[in-house]
């Protein structure tokens, strides 16, 4: 069996499945190793930015046949290989038999269900990103900037008090945090091990990928909109910001120490740049791929509850 992940969104868990049958199988990994040299790459090693950047396919058990050609975890579909048409082309051959694969039940289905639009979706950011592949921005250094104290921001409709807090990546990116902590575990400031979602830690999920539902989860689980200011009592409070890619996904930015914006797209690596390589300082301007409807500003306090 193959577990499949499609490395595309940043709030809900990627698409996901199981291939169970065995002639599917040998087929993937058979074509798959003809082509290693030239389309297979490493997991999370090309394209990090928002929207689409890969598919995985991975080994579900430690006694699966397979290829000595290949790793037990290998990515189609990615600027980590050298034909990135070739690698794009598997890539789409995997994705396109995604509706045969739903027999195996996920986690991740009861957020992602996987249909026929969802695969339509994936299969149409595969084909533009072959046709043309999204410049890899360089990473700056991930380095500790120094901690500010407590800030006053300032604006016409009001003067709240929040922390700037230090931008810390290395905290996110460990192996044991990475994959189970999304943009929204990041702009709360909160472990939590869950993929956590909006409003889901009160019964409050979003239903549909808008502003307006994903903000009301948002609300449920305490958040509030800028300039709505919180007391002291709520230490630390992060101003933090909300985009949509509509009908599709969501993603959260949180404001640094020295004016910068920080985020973590998913499984991805928590940073501090944007789709361009350039250091985010206007997250409503910034390169952000599909995730074209800026939502607003909004307050995280310490009584902020998500799941």
């Amino acid at each position: 069996m193959l577990r499949i992940d499609v490395s595309i969104f940043s709030g809900r868990p990627d698409p996901s499945w199981i291939i169970s049958d065995e002639g599917a199988v040998r087929a993937l990994l058979s074509d798959a190793a003809d082509a290693a040299g030239e389309a297979v790459g490493i997991p999370g090693a090309g394209y990090d930015g928002l929207g689409y950047r890969e598919v995985v396919v991975s080994a579900v058990s430690d006694d699966e046949p397979w290829p000595d050609a290949l790793p037990r975890s290998f990515a189609l579909g990615t600027l980590g290989a050298r034909d990135v048409g070739r690698s794009a082309e598997l890539a789409r051959r995997v994705v396109a038999d995604m509706t045969r694969h739903t027999g195996t039940q996920l986690a991740a289905h009861e957020r992602t269900p996987l249909g026929d639009e969802l695969r339509d979706l994936v299969l149409g950011e595969i084909d533009g990103f072959a046709a043309e592949p999204p410049a890899r921005p360089p990473a700056p250094a991930l380095a500790a900037y120094p901690r500010g104290a407590t800030a006053e921001e300032s604006a016409p409709a009001a003067t709240c008090y929040i922390e700037f807090g230090q931008f810390n990546p290395g905290f996110w990116n460990r192996p044991e945090v990475q994959p189970r902590n999304n943009c929204y575990n990041y702009a709360r400031n909160h472990r939590t091990d869950t993929f956590a979602q909006p409003g889901r830690a009160h019964g409050a999920q979003a239903r549909t990928m808008a502003c307006g539902d994903v903000g009301r989860g948002a609300f449920a689980d305490g958040f509030v909109r800028r300039f709505q200011c919180l007391p002291d009592s709520e230490k630390p409070r992060w101003l933090t910001a909300l985009v949509v890619w509509p009908s599709w996904d969501y993603h959260w930015y949180r404001f640094h120490s020295g004016n910068f914006w920080g985020h973590k797209p998913g499984r991805t690596p928590a940073r501090d740049y944007d789709n361009s390589g350039v250091r985010i300082t206007n997250p409503e301007t910034c390169n952000r791929g599909n995730y074209r409807d800026f939502c607003g500003y909004f307050y995280a306090g310490r009584s902020v509850v998500i799941n």
